[in-house]
C-alpha cells in the first residue's frame, strides 16, 4: 500500500528538493483558500436581511472563529494522541504551548468581533438589528439569553487565562480548556442560526421555541462517530507524524547532532588545554 502511494518516491535529493518546493507553493495556496472559504460562507449570512446575520463583521470573525475553533479541536486529539502513542519525544510541551498562544489570540479578536457587533446594532439606531442582539441574545432573561453568555464565557472569557505560561504548558488545563473553546463554538452556531431566526420578520416564527428532535441529535451523535472512526483508522493505519517534518527537525535539533556539535565545541578547547600543558612541561 505504501508503495503504490508513494508514486515511485526513493528519498533522493533531487525528490526532497522537489518535495520541498512543493510544500512551499501548497502552503502558500492554502493560506488565500482558508480566507476565501470562510469568507464566502460568511457572506451567505451577511448578505440576508435577517437581523443578526446582516453585518459586515462575519468575514474577518468567521476566519478567526475558524482559526480559534481548529486549534482548539487539534489540542484536543493531540493531547490524547500523544499519550497513548508516546510520542512525548516528539509533540513536545513547546508545541503545546505556542498553539496556546494562538488560541488566546483568535479567542481575543472573536471577543472583539462579538463586542463590535453589539456596538453596530447601538450605534446604528436600526430597531430590528437592536432587537436581535440587545433582545434576543445579550439579555440573560430573554429565551435564549443563557446561550449567548454561554458562548461569551466559553470562547472570550475562558481561553485569557492562557496569559499565563504556567497554564499554558499545563497538559490537563489544556485538553480542559480546548474542550471548553469546543463547546463555546458549538453554541456560537446555536446562536447566530437559531436567535436570529425564532424572532424573524414572520410572525408565524414567534410562538415557537426550538428544541431538536431525536433524529437532529441522532445525526449530530453519527458525525461524532464518524470521524472519530476515520481518525481511528488513520491512526492505526498510517504515521500520525510526517516523517519529512521529523527529519528536517531532528537535522538541526536531534540527539546525535548536538553531541556532533558538542564533539566540535571540545576540540579546540582540548587542542588549547593540552598545547598549553606541553608548554608548562617544557
Amino acid at each position: 500500500m505504501y508503495g503504490v502511494l508513494s508514486f515511485g518516491w526513493s528519498g533522493s535529493t533531487k525528490h526532497w528538493q522537489r518535495h520541498e518546493a512543493l510544500a512551499l507553493v501548497l502552503a502558500g495556496l492554502s493560506t488565500p483558500l482558508v480566507l476565501s472559504v470562510h469568507t464566502i460562507v460568511s457572506f451567505d449570512f451577511a448578505t440576508s436581511v435577517v437581523p443578526g446575520w446582516h453585518t459586515t463583521i462575519f468575514p474577518p470573525y468567521f476566519v478567526a472563529g475558524a482559526i480559534f475553533s481548529g486549534f482548539a479541536m487539534v489540542q484536543t486529539l493531540l493531547v490524547v494522541t500523544r499519550k497513548v502513542m508516546r510520542l512525548e519525544e516528539y509533540i513536545t510541551v513547546e508545541h503545546i504551548d505556542v498553539m496556546n498562544k494562538v488560541i488566546v489570540l483568535t479567542g481575543s479578536i472573536v471577543g472583539c468581533a462579538y463586542l463590535t457587533e453589539l456596538f453596530i446594532a447601538w450605534y446604528s439606531m436600526n430597531k430590528f438589528e437592536s432587537y436581535a442582539f440587545m433582545k434576543n441574545r445579550a439579555d440573560l432573561f430573554s429565551p435564549y439569553g443563557w446561550s449567548y453568555f454561554l458562548m461569551m464565557g466559553c470562547n472570550v472569557l475562558s481561553p485569557q487565562i492562557f496569559w499565563f505560561r504556567s497554564l499554558r504548558r499545563n497538559i490537563t488545563v489544556t485538553f480542559f480548556m480546548s474542550i471548553i473553546v469546543n463547546i463555546g463554538m458549538w453554541f456560537e452556531r446555536f446562536v447566530i442560526i437559531v436567535t436570529s431566526l425564532y424572532r424573524d420578520y414572520l410572525p408565524s416564527s414567534w410562538p415557537f421555541y426550538y428544541r431538536p428532535t431525536i433524529w437532529e441529535v441522532g445525526f449530530y451523535l453519527g458525525t461524532f462517530g464518524l470521524f472519530f472512526t476515520c481518525y481511528f483508522l488513520f491512526s492505526k493505519f498510517f504515521p500520525v507524524i510526517a516523517v519529512a517534518e521529523i527529519k528536517h527537525i531532528l537535522k538541526k535539533s536531534g540527539e546525535s547532532y548536538k553531541a556532533k556539535v558538542g564533539e566540535v565545541e571540545r576540540q579546540p578547547v582540548e587542542a588549547f588545554v593540552l598545547e598549553h600543558a606541553h608548554d608548562h612541561n617544557a
